[in-house]
């Protein structure tokens, strides 16, 4: 089984070389890699060149297209070197040695078109959390998750990470978020809503995700109103879809994780106040969520209008699909 690694990077050639040289000790073998860089130094394409392996390919971007860009562009679903599957490893991030073989050996029935492995988290600086701190083991069980229960989960979090995705190199696979979602915080929620069909959850944890100090996310141009005008419109999307049953679902791991006062203001910040009473959301938790809620319409456009609206459209001619974007 062949895998074709996508490697958006950007200005951190120190932490790009890791991320290479994790790749370069798996234990499965059977991979090309394509690294896109949109920086204005000529690091990432020396270190590259200096690790001498046939493996990886070098694409340098013609302009600078952003960090949105440069990761949704290595969600194409079409392969440049005969593979079967790709994925992603951004250049902060990293693999231990068993990530591909694990991978290969859960898809080996060929059952699956999409894999979210769960990941653990690397603290830059003090180094791997213990392996019970993950990114996804609070959130999803192992085994099967559908589309409905991703959906959910965006009531509470972001849904999917981009970096634990692997998906199957097939036009029927369509992850892309597209250019007119600009902030690059809203595309793991954006590309959960894009998820059409079941897909396994992989609870062992070979992914390393790394949370960064703010001194090195200085490309980092993410304005948090924005990023919750987003989300607020993402939920609202959800809940008139799906409604109660998303909502059933995200109570329930809302109880597991201790998060009902989070889950009630999410719902009032999205404009939904009866179904933040009914999960249990307190009067003064759900009256600060509207006028925030409010207060933010008010001030901020939707960043996700036109990605919703096209999705929107796209369900409704194919089912019943969610009601109109607001």
């Amino acid at each position: 089984m062949r895998f074709e690694i996508r490697i958006p990077t950007y200005e951190r050639p120190i932490l790009l070389l890791r991320a290479l040289q994790s790749l370069q000790a798996q234990t499965h073998r059977d991979w090309r890699a394509v690294v896109f860089d949109d920086s204005q130094t000529p690091d990432a394409a020396r270190i590259v060149a200096d690790l001498k392996d046939g493996r990886l390919k070098y694409v340098k971007n013609q302009n600078s297209i952003g960090a949105a860009q440069n990761i949704d562009q290595c969600f194409s679903s079409v392969p440049s070197a005969d593979a079967e599957f790709g994925c992603l490893l951004e250049d902060d991030n990293y693999w231990l040695p068993g990530f591909l073989s694990l991978i290969s050996q859960r898809l080996a029935d060929g059952r699956w078109n999409i894999v979210l492995a769960n990941q653990r988290i690397n603290c830059e600086g003090s180094g791997l959390l213990p392996p019970n701190e993950t990114t996804r083991g609070h959130w999803f069980a192992e085994g099967k998750l559908s589309p409905l229960q991703l959906r959910a989960s965006l009531l509470l979090m972001e849904g999917i990470s981009n970096g634990g995705l692997v998906w199957r190199l097939t036009p029927k696979v369509h992850l892309q978020v597209g250019s007119s979602v600009k902030e690059t915080g809203l595309h793991e929620a954006c590309r959960t809503l894009l998820i059409q069909e079941d897909i396994l959850f992989i609870s062992e944890a070979q992914a390393v995700w790394t949370e960064l100090p703010d001194s090195m996310t200085a490309r980092a141009s993410t304005r948090y109103r924005v990023i919750g005008r987003g989300m607020q419109a993402i939920r609202d999307f959800v809940l008139k879809a799906q409604g109660a049953e998303a909502v059933q679902i995200a109570t329930k791991s809302a109880v597991r994780n201790r998060l009902i006062p989070s889950l009630a203001f999410a719902l009032a910040y999205s404009g939904h106040p009866i179904e933040a009473f009914r999960v249990g959301g307190k009067s003064s938790v759900v009256g600060k969520a509207l006028r925030k809620g409010f207060a933010i319409r008010f001030a901020e456009s939707n960043p996700c209008r036109a990605f919703l609206g096209s999705l929107s459209e796209r369900e409704q001619n194919s089912t019943c699909g969610p009601s109109t974007v607001t």
